[in-house]
């Protein structure tokens, strides 16, 4: 037996793959061809449900209930029935408001389009669905143990691209329209916790392509997940309560950001 051969288990320069610094999560490795190769995978991996067309069901049952009651109410008055179907679905999104109307209504339908199926696609797996709520709440506490008052920057910078993004899909911030903003905050919560889901590979590719590489922090998205999920839940609320203020309200949320951002003063974790 050879004295210099030793089993690869002990060979001293050797890393298990977990330990390698080379290595990276598969979640940076998403984002790493930038934006556009991202957002074509992920096209690519969402149309393998054509072959499966009953997964397909809820969003063709969501897509009739959207012209059918779209047209009814271009006719006549919706009966409260009838009104309570309309809001749950966002069926006037995009109604209204011209083109930009229309154009934000469309991505707050794809946006109650993607609710619905996370919250019944799961099921025909025989799995709960928003199972992954619970590992949220774990990493938004922890995220929340800040350092430094900076370290609040991120969260008031997602509730300023809330209340914009909002007040795009719903233009004319309308009450009967606020069911996009309640969405859109459970879809964002769910997201912190699926560090492998859609959220968080955009965000690593819209990140390697404006800093050529640098990584974020996952507790500085964390936090700025939750503050978007904030800013579309205070969103759905003015509308609810008939207050447009989301476009006014937007901007100083993104001035405290940009503020908060250069504080370096330290606070205790309890905050």
């Amino acid at each position: 037996m050879q004295t210099n051969t030793q089993p690869p288990i002990l060979q001293t320069n050797a890393q298990p793959p977990i330990l390698q610094t080379n290595a990276q999560p598969p979640i940076m490795q998403q984002g790493k061809g930038g934006v556009g190769q991202f957002l074509k995978n992920y096209l690519k991996q969402s149309l393998e449900i054509v072959k499966h067309p009953l997964k397909l069901l809820p969003t063709i049952v969501l897509g009739a209930i959207w012209i059918v009651l779209g047209w009814f109410s271009s006719k006549i008055k919706l009966s409260l029935p009838l009104e309570v179907v309309s809001f749950l679905t966002f069926t006037q999104g995009g109604l209204f408001g011209g083109v930009i109307g229309a154009v934000g209504g469309i991505m707050g339908k794809i946006v109650v389009a993607a609710f619905l199926n996370a919250a019944i696609l799961p099921l025909f797996e025989k799995k709960p669905p928003f199972s992954g709520i619970h590992g949220s709440m774990r990493h938004i506490v922890d995220s929340m143990k800040l350092r430094s008052t900076s370290a609040l920057a991120p969260l008031f910078y997602g509730l300023g691209v809330a209340l914009l993004l909002y007040g795009f899909m719903n233009i004319t911030q309308s009450g009967k329209n606020a069911m996009v903003g309640l969405v859109s905050a459970v879809l964002l919560i769910q997201g912190i916790g699926n560090r492998g889901g859609f959220v968080w590979g955009f965000i690593f590719s819209l990140a390697n392509s404006s800093t050529k590489g640098k990584v974020p922090q996952f507790a500085s998205i964390t936090r700025f997940l939750l503050g978007m999920s904030l800013g579309f839940t205070l969103s759905a609320g003015l509308s609810l309560a008939g207050l447009h203020w989301c476009f006014w309200l937007a901007i100083p949320m993104l001035i405290l950001g940009f503020i908060f951002s250069f504080f370096k003063k330290k606070v205790t974790n309890s905050m």
